[in-house]
């Protein structure tokens, strides 16, 4: 064979290769998005019981980092919003029927200062797996009583109320925690809670790679069958 096919046969296999993780990939990605998602395009876990005997269950602080503006050659710029990448959703009851459940959250300086000497319980390790998901606490001890979450006004997003209530909050660049307590800042927490989150870029990504998988394969196999034929025509009778 020629140089020009031998190289032709390399890049036609390495087109071969590249295909299969981007049609696997996108093919899970759109599996994910058709068959995990609900009808609002959420993917939530199964609803379990959180449970403590103090004012309020928090999550650890996330700190989240994202710069917002892709900066381009020849001096392009383009804007775009965290909250366009995920959503997350939270959706709990309080299993006592005489008070509410406060789903709320806030950036770790605020909340800092109103749970001060407040005893509570801080979640620092959240598995999720098929029947719904582990949680471990750390327990943070305190001599006062907090204020009703609901009086306050630092919350970044919260709900309240009794029976069924649902959070949704579009990611942003900070330093936040998710709480949960009871709507008139009592302690004994008892409530169900799912978690849920809507990346709207599944699908779009999905589509992405599968087509570009395609079009790999069909290139890598052109390219190689090119060489291939080409060797055979050069053999003498």
């Amino acid at each position: 064979m020629s140089i020009g096919r031998i190289i032709l046969l390399i890049f036609g296999i390495l087109l071969f290769l590249v295909s299969i993780p981007l049609l696997i990939g996108g093919g899970t990605l759109l599996w994910a998005d058709m068959v995990w998602t609900d009808d609002d395009g959420f993917i939530t876990t199964e609803t379990e019981q959180l449970a403590r005997d103090s004012y309020a269950i928090v999550t650890e602080s996330a700190d989240i980092d994202i710069d917002d503006e892709w900066h381009w050659g020849w001096g392009w710029n383009i804007d775009w919003d965290l909250g366009d990448l995920v959503t997350f959703k939270v959706e709990g009851t309080n299993n006592d029927d005489s008070k509410g459940i406060f789903i709320g959250v806030a950036q770790e300086s605020y909340l800092t200062g109103y749970l001060s000497d407040v005893e509570y319980d801080e979640i620092i390790h959240f598995s999720i797996h098929s029947d719904g998901f582990d949680v471990d606490y750390k327990n943070h001890p305190g001599n006062s009583s907090p204020t009703a979450p609901t009086s306050e006004t630092f919350w970044m997003e919260s709900t309240s109320g009794t029976g069924t209530q649902v959070l949704e909050w579009e990611l942003e660049t900070g330093t936040y925690s998710l709480v949960l307590m009871n709507e008139d800042g009592s302690r004994d927490i008892d409530s169900d809670v799912s978690v849920g989150v809507k990346a709207s870029w599944i699908f779009g990504v999905g589509i992405g790679f599968v087509v570009g998988g395609i079009i790999a394969l069909i290139i890598g196999i052109l390219m190689v069958i090119s060489a291939l034929r080409g060797r055979k025509r050069s053999q003498p009778s």
